[in-house]
């Protein structure tokens, strides 16, 4: 009996350290019937009165109507890529300003000529164009978004700008306003792209032109080029022809006012020289009218033909041709 008792009292407490163990256990039957038998009782604050969260600074609760999808695009500003220019967008208008001497790379003539190869149609009246409905050229613009401009240039005796502005805007054709973002947005980027691309142009045309010097003495004959005009040919390339002609054509009477070297292009204007003078270069002098001239210079490899044009860009002709371009090859071949 005494035995039976002992094992009882073992089996108990094996039974009392089993269950005990698997309390500890993790999905183990207890703690899914405990989970199952989870009560909380009411919390007990013994005696103190709870206060409600205070309400003064709370916002109130009211209906937000959503606006206008808003632009956050940073604007384009205008850029003075332009030696020794100033750039700026005054409210309607961006501009840039640079010294007159650079008007002959920067006018509204080469404007022209890029709208031209961009497609895009356009009216010109002097020194100012407007331009048909365009797209922006912005790949983060809304699609069918299109834009009138208009582009113009403007001069003074030391300065020269030019200046573009958003005439009307619109989208998926419905016309509308443009705010002073979108206009400095648009006018800004375009402005900078024209300036840009003429950079790039008159540096291709330096390039193109930066002929290595030929040597040995220069050959000329007078000619009739292809398009039918009397020219003078010479043996030279354009680098050495275009250096030479601007020593040479001061002493027949033809001072440069103008040059654009990489057009072959100079404006000359002519006064008249003694009958004497035009001796010594070895031809009879010229029945030429004082005033404006120009001149055209073309290069085909290491040679080139020059035609100089009176101020109705008619070439010389006749007599007048031979003459001038007789002297002018005297001098060039010495």
């Amino acid at each position: 009996m005494k035995k039976l008792a002992i094992a009882i009292a073992v089996l108990t407490t094996l039974s009392a350290c089993s269950s005990s163990e698997s309390r500890r256990l993790a999905n183990d039957s207890y703690s899914k019937q405990a989970s199952d038998t989870t009560e909380f009782t009411t919390l007990d604050t013994a005696g103190l009165t709870i206060v409600g969260a205070e309400k003064t600074y709370q916002l109130p609760a009211t209906q937000v109507k959503k606006g206008e999808a808003m632009d956050i695009r940073p604007p384009s500003a205008p850029m003075a890529i332009i030696n020794n220019s100033v750039a700026q967008f005054d409210g309607e208008r961006a501009s840039i300003i640079y010294p007159s001497d650079h008007q002959a790379v920067y006018n509204i003539q080469q404007v022209q000529r890029l709208l031209t190869e961009k497609n895009i149609a356009f009216k010109a009246n002097g020194n100012q164009v407007q331009t048909e409905w365009t797209t922006t050229g912005r790949n983060d613009d809304a699609e069918n978004t299109q834009v009138r401009y208009i582009i113009e240039e403007l001069n003074t005796k030391e300065a020269n700008a030019l200046v573009v502005a958003v005439s009307d805007m619109k989208r998926n054709d419905i016309i509308t306003t443009p705010s002073t973002k979108e206009k400095e947005l648009y006018a800004s980027g375009l402005l900078n792209r024209l300036v840009g691309e003429l950079n790039t142009a008159y540096r291709t045309q330096q390039q193109e032109t930066a002929l290595p010097e030929t040597t040995g003495p220069i050959q000329g004959a007078i000619i009739n080029d292809t398009n039918g005009h009397i020219a003078l040919a010479l043996s030279s390339n354009f680098n050495q022809s275009w250096n030479k002609l601007g020593n040479e054509l001061p002493k027949l009477g033809f001072e440069i006012k103008e040059e654009t070297v990489g057009r072959g292009y100079r404006l000359l204007k002519y006064k008249a020289l003694d009958a004497t003078e035009w001796a010594r270069f070895g031809t009879t002098q010229p029945n030429l009218e004082n005033g404006e001239y120009s001149m055209q210079l073309n290069a085909y490899g290491n040679q080139s033909a020059v035609v100089i044009s009176n101020e109705d860009k008619m070439a010389l002709s006749g007599e007048q041709a031979q003459a001038v371009y007789q002297a002018l090859m005297n001098l060039m071949t010495k």
